[in-house]
């Protein structure tokens, strides 16, 4: 996971701008997938060659979050020799190389990754990682060049919102939905254990993918707005498969880190659509929204449960938004956990307790 300050955000943005005023840099946007549920959805097989590749990439992401470069490097290589036709692999070596200092070599690693296709277009635009790279002279046409081939190719790679139902029998009023958006470059399919989880409490559950596909089932919220992830969540909840399925009055959002910061917001600003968020270690690009939240009870009222790790500097957002939700007569509970920025290790027992606060 690729953790951007946004100063650095706008320091890249004002370089592409620049650099390259006839180059268009916006972030393209995708029709969604429809809502499918889990017995119907067919997932994509990858060949084994892939499979490998990427969990050697895994592992050296792993390493180089811990600045454990050289072993990461042999990871990276490892990941490209396994699978010729992945480029990823040789992108995030170009990142280890230049956080090592190694600029030489960081760019031929980026020339490798241009040769085999780069595409990732969400990543490679604000990436501080690139470190240098991101001066050289042709970079902005390697932007140009990489958003060309993500719009040719990222239309297949938009995800497909996955939704669990309860065994339970439907209430006359339809069963209460909650949606589930993972954080910063990561896939709603590692979110379908904690749908069940959900689901075994009367909720039909929904993993959502990002709205920005990045590479292979990998996915981001967008850095500059609510807005796509709003038009996206409203999607899938007046999706005709949930007609007579779902309480209209009852959909709630879960949200880890950058997923966790929009359904904060979105929840914010709409909350006559949704019932509440259950908010888990927010952050991203538009963190500092949540420093100033705007609770207007005319608009409607919503439940907020912030969740967060003791390691982090949540304490005053806890302290900011207990305040502005009693003022504005939102209910709102605050839950904290040991260690840093991850799931609390005993999140399947609390999740009966927070599901009865939502449905209070």
């Amino acid at each position: 996971m690729k953790c951007i300050h946004p100063l650095l955000l706008w320091g890249w943005f004002v370089l592409a701008v620049g650099c390259g005023p006839t180059a268009d840099l916006s972030m393209p946007r995708f029709e969604p997938k429809p809502v499918v549920w889990l017995n119907n959805w067919e997932p994509v097989e990858s060949t084994e060659s892939r499979n490998e590749a990427e969990q050697l990439l895994q592992k050296g992401d792993a390493l180089k979050a811990l600045g454990m470069y050289d072993a990461a490097e042999e990871m990276y290589v490892r990941a490209a020799n396994a699978d010729l036709h992945f480029a990823f692999p040789m992108y995030q070596l170009a990142c280890n190389y230049e956080l090592a200092g190694k600029h030489e070599e960081a760019l031929e690693a980026f020339d490798e990754a241009m040769q085999r296709g780069f595409d990732d277009f969400p990543t490679a635009l604000h990436d501080d990682e690139l470190g240098k790279i991101r001066r050289e002279e042709d970079f902005i046409d390697s932007l140009a060049t990489i958003r060309t081939r993500y719009i040719i190719v990222a239309s297949d790679h938009v995800g497909q919102p996955i939704a669990v139902r309860p065994e339970t029998d439907k209430p006359p009023q339809g069963w209460p939905i909650i949606l589930l958006m993972h954080g910063y470059g990561d896939s709603h399919l590692n979110y379908l254990d904690e749908a069940q989880l959900w689901a075994e409490q009367g909720f039909v559950a929904v993993v959502v993918p990002g709205s920005i596909p990045t590479h292979g089932s990998y996915y981001q919220w967008s850095n500059d707005s609510i807005e796509p992830t709003h038009e996206d969540l409203q999607q899938i909840v007046n999706s005709s498969l949930f007609d007579g399925v779902i309480d209209m009055e009852r959909v709630y959002l879960l949200g880890f880190s950058q997923g966790a910061l929009h359904a904060m917001l979105v929840t914010e600003e709409h909350p006559n659509l949704y019932a509440g968020c259950v908010s888990l270690s927010p952050g991203g690009s538009l963190v500092s929204d949540l420093a100033s939240p705007s609770l207007d009870p005319e608009k409607g009222t919503a439940r907020i449960v912030l969740i967060h790790g003791d390691e982090e500097p949540h304490g005053p957002l806890v302290n900011i938004w207990a305040r502005e939700c009693g003022k504005a007569k939102w209910m709102f509970a605050s839950e904290t956990h040991p260690g840093g920025h991850h799931f609390p290790d005993d999140w399947g027992q609390r999740v009966p307790t927070i599901a009865t606060f939502l449905l209070k």
